[in-house]
């Protein structure tokens, strides 16, 4: 973000929020006893408690009207964000090589579904879930080096965790840098205590990633995955699971 000033307004009202709405102008509702059995807009941002509205959370609330990005967390060498539909690109450049793509779903083999994918991910999986597969940008260079983040699997404990990194920048500690980072964002920032992994059983490089984060195995599954022209299949997997209890 620049160093200019950006409106975020705070309404009681749901005439105002319904004003901002229709406007495309970010806003969030404070919730209280006067507006109570009030009808705000979808999508809306509540607080109950205006203590709970900082500058990180009016940051957040301004970026996801205008569809910027939000900055996740950071390393001593990266920049964990969300994707943006301008990332698409680099992302083909790093899938491009075999050794990324062996044992992880490839990109969409058409970059027009592959944009279109993104744009929907973004709105359907960040804005509903707050969190995803981000990519990681290295502080140096700007250049985003690979993806990683937690999703929500449906049948499993916990958010899943998914990684990858370009082969010019694997063997280098940027893996285990970034899935640090990122478990503790989900403990702290997401409030979650447990994570899962899945992994090829001949992934040898992932499972000692795993192993060293403090991820255990715990048995085979069988899940669905896509394939490049987005057609499903079904594939074994070794699950891995991290409880932030225990560590």
């Amino acid at each position: 973000m620049d160093d200019k000033t950006h409106k975020v307004m705070i309404t009681e009202r749901a005439e105002e929020a319904e004003y901002y709405a229709a406007h495309q102008m970010p806003y969030i509702v404070w919730l209280n006893e006067q507006n109570h059995g009030e009808h705000f807009p979808s999508g809306s941002y509540c607080v109950e408690n205006l203590s709970d509205i900082d500058a990180r959370y009016l940051d957040r609330v301004y970026r996801r009207f205008y569809d910027i990005p939000w900055d996740i967390t950071e390393t001593a060498r990266l920049r964990i964000r969300e994707i943006a539909v301008a990332d698409v690109p680099k992302l083909y450049e790093l899938y491009s090589d075999a050794r990324v793509t062996q044992f992880m779903e490839p990109l969409l083999a058409d970059p027009e579904q592959e944009v279109l994918y993104t744009k929907e991910y973004i709105d359907n999986v960040y804005r509903f879930y707050g969190c995803g597969m981000w990519v990681l940008e290295e502080k140096t260079s700007g250049q985003v080096i690979g993806r990683a983040g937690l999703e929500y699997k449906e049948g499993f404990e916990g958010l899943e965790l998914g990684f990858m990194l370009g082969t010019a920048y694997q063997h280098r500690g940027y893996a285990y840098e970034a899935c640090s980072a990122i478990l503790a964002y989900g403990v702290g920032e997401l409030g979650q205590r447990v994570f899962c992994s899945h992994i090829d059983e001949n992934n040898t490089a992932s499972i000692r990633l795993c192993e060293r984060l403090g991820f255990a195995a715990q048995g085979k599954v069988r899940l669905n995955e896509l394939d490049s022209d987005g057609r499903m299949t079904e594939k074994e997997f070794v699950q891995y699971i991290y409880r932030a209890d225990t560590q």
